[in-house]
């Protein structure tokens, strides 16, 4: 599973990246010529670059199209990494979800949504990092999402089921270091 989530992110980025081209902006240039490419420093506070996804996908016979944004959020409280202290603004991602022209969901999701899978370290330190289109399932639309504390390994996997009339369903993802391919063969 970390696997997964690690390529369907990389993937995401590198998809925004080609899309959107956002300069640096940095106070100090010794700290952005440091930072990671998907990060841009502003004030002393990092921030991951705002990531944009539309792509199609057919389930039931219909075609659905989905559009995912991450964007960092000011009104939301940072987090800070420990031993370092770098502070880091946490994210929102806003999922619309539509079919032909009706739209059959939207929600915007924050770290807080998926509180009642997080622990206090989670809560307090970890960001939302991505939401990317995992595959379609009996029960609907699958995303992988994950909370992780900043530049690490640490992260918590989670699964959002989006059904034909956009009710939501939230759960772990209980299979861990699996491969896309492996878990799709075992389905």
């Amino acid at each position: 599973m970390k696997f997964r989530i690690g390529i369907l992110l990389l993937l995401a980025l590198l998809f925004a990246g080609a899309c959107q081209k956002a300069p640096r902006q940095s106070g100090n240039d010794n700290t952005s010529a440091s930072l990671p490419p998907d990060e841009t420093e502003n004030n002393g506070i990092i921030e991951m670059q705002p990531s944009h996804i539309s792509d199609t996908t057919t389930w039931q016979n219909r075609i659905y199209q989905y559009k995912i944004i991450r964007e960092a959020d000011k009104d939301l409280p940072p987090s800070t990494e420990e031993g370092s202290g770098t502070i880091f603004l946490d994210n929102h991602i806003d999922l619309t979800i539509t079919c032909g022209e009706k739209e059959i969901f939207h929600h915007r999701f924050t770290k807080n949504s998926f509180s009642s899978y997080l622990d206090q370290g989670f809560l307090d330190n970890g960001i939302l990092e991505g939401l990317v289109f995992d595959r379609v399932v009996p029960e609907g639309l699958r995303f992988a999402t994950s909370v992780s504390y900043p530049r690490s390994d640490l992260y918590l996997p989670l699964l959002v089921i989006v059904n034909h009339q956009g009710q939501v369903s939230i759960m772990k993802d209980e299979v861990l270091d699996e491969s896309i391919d492996e878990r799709q063969d075992n389905n």
